[in-house]
Formats: C-alpha cells, sequence, structure tokens
C-alpha cells in the first residue's frame, strides 16, 4: 500500500521535474513471474525512482546496509520494498549476512516477484557503461540451483540515459535490450559455476551497450553538439543518439584527428552561443507566433502566475538546500526531486488547513496546485521558447559575430559529414 502510493506521488513529480520520460521496449518486460532487472546507475537513488514509476508492477530494491541501521529506518525501508545488501566497506564481519539477503531475494522471485539490480555496482555521473559485478547472477543462478532450474526467472537489462543527468525539465530516455532467462544458461551453470556468471554478465554487458549512450569525456562537447543539432533532439531518439556517440567512438578508436578540429570548432561556436544565452538547441527557435499563440499567452498569464507562486517556495527551497549541501553531482537530482517532493507536499498540506477556515473544498486544494503548477510550466516553456527566439533574433542583428556563428557550424556540417559522424538510419 505504501509502496503504490509513493509511486503515484513520485509519478506525478517526475512528470512535474522532467520534459519527457520515453522508454523503448518497455512493452518486452515480463508483467509477472520472477523477474530481476539488470540497470545502468548513472544518476543515485533517482534512477531506482524512475525505474519503479516506470514499470507497473512492484519492485524490490537491493540497497546499501547502513541506511537500515536505526530501526525505524529498517522498518520504513522495508515497506518499500529495499533489502539490505552488505559490503566489504561495511565491514568485512557482515559480509555473511549476505546469505540472509540471498535467501530473501529467493524467496521473493518463487513468490513471482520482481529485484532490481543496479549491476554497475556503483553510480557515476557521466556517459559510461562499467564492468557488470557478479551479484545478479549470484541471485539468478542460486535461485534456479535452489529449485532445480524448474522454475524459471526472466533477466531484463534496462539502460538509463539523462540528457542532461543535473537539470531540471531535461529529456530521459530508458532503453531495454533482449530479454534473458536464466533457464537458458543451465548447462553453463552446470559446467562451471564462476563460467556460467561470467557468460551471462557478458551478454546483459552487450545488451546494455547496445542501450546506453557510450561517450568519452574528452568527446562529450562534441556529441552534444551533434545531437543538438541532429533531429534526435525534438525526437528524443535514444537509437539516433545511440548511433551518434557510436560513430564518435569510432572515429577517435580510428584516432581520427578531426575529432580535435572538430573540437575546437565546438567549442568557439558554444562561446559565441554562451555570450547570448543561446545553444545548439534553441538556434531551432522562430521568433514567428501566431495571434493564437500570442492570446493564449496573454490570457493564460494570470493562471500561470498564480501557479508559479503557490508552487514556488518549496521547489525554490529545494533547489537552494541542494545547490548548498550536495557536493556529488550524481546526487544532485536526486536529492533536489525527492526533497522538493516532500516540501510541495508539506506546503500543500498547510495550504489546505488554512483554507478550511473559508471553505469545505478546500481539501481540492492539492490537485489544484499541482495542475496550476503544470500550466505554469507549459506558460514558462513557451515563454522561454520565445525568449530565446528573441536573443537569437538580437544576435542575428550582430551580423558579424551571427556569421561567425554560422561559419562554425558550416564547418561542424561539414566535418560530421565528410569524417563518418552523421549515421544515415
Amino acid at each position: 500500500m505504501l509502496y503504490r502510493f509513493l509511486q503515484f506521488l513520485m509519478r506525478s513529480s517526475l512528470a512535474t521535474h522532467y520534459l519527457e520520460i520515453k522508454g523503448i521496449g518497455l512493452n518486452k518486460i515480463p508483467k509477472e513471474g520472477a523477474m530481476m532487472i539488470a540497470a545502468t546507475h548513472p544518476n543515485s537513488f533517482l534512477d531506482a525512482v524512475i525505474i519503479a514509476c516506470t514499470i507497473d508492477r512492484p519492485l524490490h530494491f537491493l540497497a546499501r546496509s547502513d541506511v537500515f541501521k536505526a530501526k525505524w529506518a529498517d522498518k520504513i525501508l522495508r515497506g518499500l520494498n529495499l533489502i539490505p545488501i552488505y559490503r566489504l566497506q561495511e565491514g568485512h564481519e557482515n559480509l555473511s549476512r549476505n546469505d540472509d539477503t540471498f535467501r530473501e531475494c529467493y524467496s521473493i522471485l518463487k513468490e513471482g516477484g520482481a529485484i532490481l539490480i543496479f549491476v554497475e555496482g556503483l553510480s557515476l555521473i557521466d556517459f559510461k557503461l562499467r564492468p557488470l559485478k557478479k551479484g545478479l547472477a549470484r541471485i539468478a543462478f542460486g535461485f534456479a540451483h535452489q529449485n532445480n532450474f524448474e522454475l524459471n526467472c526472466a533477466i531484463v537489462p534496462l539502460g538509463l540515459n539523462y540528457d542532461r543527468p543535473k537539470d531540471f525539465r531535461s529529456k530521459i530516455n530508458i532503453g531495454v535490450g533482449q530479454i534473458q532467462y536464466i533457464k537458458d544458461y543451465q548447462e553453463n551453470f552446470e559446467m562451471s559455476a564462476n563460467s556460467a556468471y561470467g557468460i551471462l554478465n557478458e551478454v546483459l554487458y552487450k545488451e546494455l551497450s547496445e542501450h546506453t549512450i557510450q561517450v568519452e569525456d574528452k568527446n562529450y562537447m562534441v556529441y552534444k553538439a551533434l545531437a543538438e543539432l541532429d533531429s534526435c533532439f525534438e525526437q528524443n531518439s535514444l537509437s539516433r543518439k545511440i548511433l551518434i556517440a557510436d560513430h564518435i567512438s569510432k572515429v577517435d578508436a580510428e584516432k581520427n584527428t578531426c575529432l580535435i578540429e572538430l573540437t575546437e570548432v565546438v567549442q568557439n561556436a558554444f562561446g559565441i552561443l554562451k555570450k547570448n544565452k543561446l545553444n545548439f538547441r534553441k538556434l531551432k527557435s522562430n521568433i514567428g507566433l501566431s495571434l493564437k499563440d500570442i492570446v493564449l499567452l496573454i490570457l493564460a498569464a494570470p493562471l500561470a502566475l498564480i501557479g508559479l507562486l503557490v508552487n514556488f517556495i518549496p521547489f525554490s527551497i529545494a533547489k537552494n538546500i541542494t545547490d548548498k549541501k550536495v557536493k556529488l553531482d550524481e546526487f544532485y537530482a536526486s536529492v533536489r526531486l525527492v526533497l522538493g517532493t516532500i516540501l510541495w507536499i508539506i506546503w500543500s498540506l498547510i495550504f489546505t488547513v488554512a483554507l478550511f477556515q473559508f471553505t469545505s473544498w478546500a481539501f481540492l486544494t492539492p490537485i489544484a496546485m499541482y495542475w496550476l503548477g503544470r500550466l505554469y510550466l507549459r506558460y514558462y516553456e513557451k515563454a522561454h521558447y520565445v525568449s530565446a527566439a528573441y536573443r537569437l533574433s538580437q544576435l542575428k542583428k550582430d551580423k558579424t559575430t551571427f556569421e561567425e556563428l554560422q561559419q562554425f557550424i558550416k564547418q561542424i556540417y561539414k566535418i560530421r559529414s565528410s569524417e563518418g559522424l552523421a549515421p544515415s538510419k
């Protein structure tokens, strides 16, 4: 009950924080039966929230054991389907307690439950896929072995991809690879357990690679420019983004010096755009607005302002606290989302109690606040678009600078086409 309630709250919060969460292959995920999700882990506990809100069946999560130490925390976390996993960092003497964790996982799977494991074993906010740990393989094979391979277990490779991992109102892509079934690896396990772990991880790594954007840090600016200038940004196409990233990696592996030239050109273009508070995405802004758009903006302005005023305080406080307290990038978005959600709930309850003095309809206050907030965000996006279009029109008036920017963009397109950095499919 608590899980479903929080799932509903976090789905609403995610719809506010992100422009789009788009999945590929989600329909392949089994609706019932024993299942383990092998997921990438770029953005701390936000990853678990997104996966839990995307997959419409209850999930269980393995989490570091030190957060379970207090009795009250243990009770709440277990109510949220979290299971402690003991790592070497929490003491060598505790590692044997993982036997209890594994037995609990076997019991969940035997009852047809689903378990989420972040198979890289750590969370770092970059565009890389790291070697997979063996924990998922051990649990999956342990469950199958305990039941003489008579019970099957689906293993779902799932790649999480953030356009701008720290940013509010950005986009997320989820890619689901080919589902694996533990029974298919029975022969490998009977020959050698350790070999079976490695074989399964190799397959999962390959599937995750095909659904994860991977870019070296030195090439990130090039990827960002090419992706934002491509149709994949508007379409939020994961496959297209991965193709662009793969082409960059291929050219880099061939030691092609064009990437050095392209990086310099991109940096020069970024320099001009930054001075004018623009980016490659906003270069596509169009100053032309229809009369209908203008009328709607004017008419919606009062409601949008109310939506801002009634929702501003909790999210502003959450941002300020996160900016000051969170030092690691991979925790930033997670803390801001969860803290903002909690503060908004408290704030909406205060509003509701205060309004009960005037009307018995006050119980609808949180619903009204939420939809007014969504209206404001839609208004903000449209206004932001108009603002970017205006700044672009001002840049165009500076003919020398705009012509210089145009030359840089032409160079980017030229190098992209001539060096195979423009995937055709």
